[in-house]
């Protein structure tokens, strides 16, 4: 099990780094100095060294001690900001919930809700934690008496997070993930690239651009572990926002700079009308829109972006699907290449989803030109958020990849 440091231990080294000293920390959290030494000598345990150098009457960070003040920045930011958001709604008054938060959480009860909130229940969430149910539910109500806001709705087999259960949840997660990045890092420093990277991926990056980044990293970082997770672009987006993720790479859309998403352009692809090699379709010089009419499809799923671009562009030029003509739609690449290879659909793809298949002379791009298709193809990531040594590279990575 993931070992965290404790929080309040946390915090005292923040007070320590922004006034350079552990006695005006000690003072600051109200603990004695021999028991803020013994707290940053945990931490330093914890992270495998020295944080500060201790020269006359104050502290100095070493390298190590600043990868792990960043991160210590960023938790206490995560803690302020959920609980600024916690008091307007909080029964005891705004006043005395000003860092009810900072100074009162701990990991337990951070790994309880965020554990509810992942698993949807106290006995799952008792099993991924490896914890007594009891002890899981026990923590996360401290933590609701803690806010003085409800956190949980409903009883017994029916309980769900409230709005603002959903919220502490979400701070809760990436508070865990910006430990789990400190500790990667000053592994890091030491050497040990031994992280891991969680990638969300849409359909269009999963063939060529995704495999040729972790080939690449993978073999410059052996001990690196990287998770590839696929779903829909609102799922996705929301495990990004979570910390679930780290990045999510794919089609950019244009309306998430506003939700705390940062978004960056690898490169603008166009779309193409696919068919089996030795499809009729095939043997034309040039097809046009009429020569489509007629030929059944197989088609994303609704609400995708490519499945808009397709029916605005079927319904101007009268080759969308004919009444009696089933439509097959399914958002499975695999399923969907399969298809096409066992019959006369056509499909409307990015022809970097079907490089393998044109290569081996199964799938073939139809002669036809589809205008004003292209979408920016790119990276998204948490605003703010600061990858360690090994995100990074495997971000550089994407960048080599979608430009070879």
């Amino acid at each position: 099990m993931l070992a965290y440091p404790n929080l309040r231990h946390i915090r005292l080294f923040a007070f320590a780094v922004e006034t350079g000293s552990l006695s005006k920390a000690a003072e600051a959290v109200r603990v004695s100095q021999p028991a803020a030494s013994q707290a940053i000598s945990r931490l330093e345990e914890h992270f495998g060294g020295h944080l500060f150098e201790r020269r006359g009457s104050g502290v100095f960070l070493t390298e190590r001690g600043k990868v792990v003040a960043v991160r210590a920045s960023r938790i206490i930011e995560l803690l302020r900001s959920a609980n600024a958001r916690l008091a307007k709604q909080s029964r005891i008054g705004r006043g005395l919930a000003q860092d009810l938060l900072e100074t009162h959480a701990t990991i337990a009860h951070l790994r309880a809700l965020a554990g509810f909130a992942r698993a949807g229940s106290f006995s799952a969430a008792a099993r991924v934690l490896g914890q007594a149910e009891p002890s899981v539910q026990r923590a996360a109500r401290e933590l609701e008496r803690i806010g003085g806001v409800p956190l949980f709705d409903g009883r017994q087999q029916s309980v769900r997070l409230t709005s603002a259960g959903q919220m502490i949840a979400s701070s809760a997660r990436l508070v865990l993930r910006e430990l789990e990045s400190a500790l990667e890092e000053v592994r890091e420093l030491d050497g040990s690239f031994d992280g891991r990277v969680v990638v969300g991926t849409l359909p269009l990056v999963r063939t060529s651009i995704i495999p040729e980044a972790v080939a690449h990293c993978s073999a410059s970082r052996p001990g690196a572990s990287i998770e590839i997770l696929d779903g829909s672009y609102e799922a996705l987006l929301h495990s990004l926002t979570i910390g679930d993720i780290d990045m999510l790479v794919g089609a950019l859309r244009d309306d998430k700079s506003k939700r705390g998403i940062t978004q960056e352009a690898l490169f603008v692809d166009g779309l193409s009308i696919v068919a089996r090699a030795d499809h009729p379709l095939t043997k034309l010089e040039k097809v046009t829109y009429e020569d489509l009419a007629g030929y059944p499809w197989a088609l994303p799923r609704r609400n995708t972006p490519t499945r808009a671009i397709f029916d605005a562009i079927a319904a101007e030029h009268g080759f969308e699907p004919q009444p009696g003509q089933g439509i097959v739609e399914t958002g499975s690449l695999v399923a969907l290449r399969g298809i096409l290879v066992r019959s006369d659909r056509l499909t409307i793809l990015s022809r970097h989803q079907i490089k393998y298949e044109e290569e081996a002379g199964l799938l073939s791009v139809l002669p036809i030109d589809l205008p004003d298709t292209e979408r920016p193809i790119g990276i998204a990531t948490r605003t703010g958020w600061k990858p360690t040594a090994l995100q990074a590279e495997f971000i550089a990575a994407l960048r080599a990849a979608a430009v070879a």
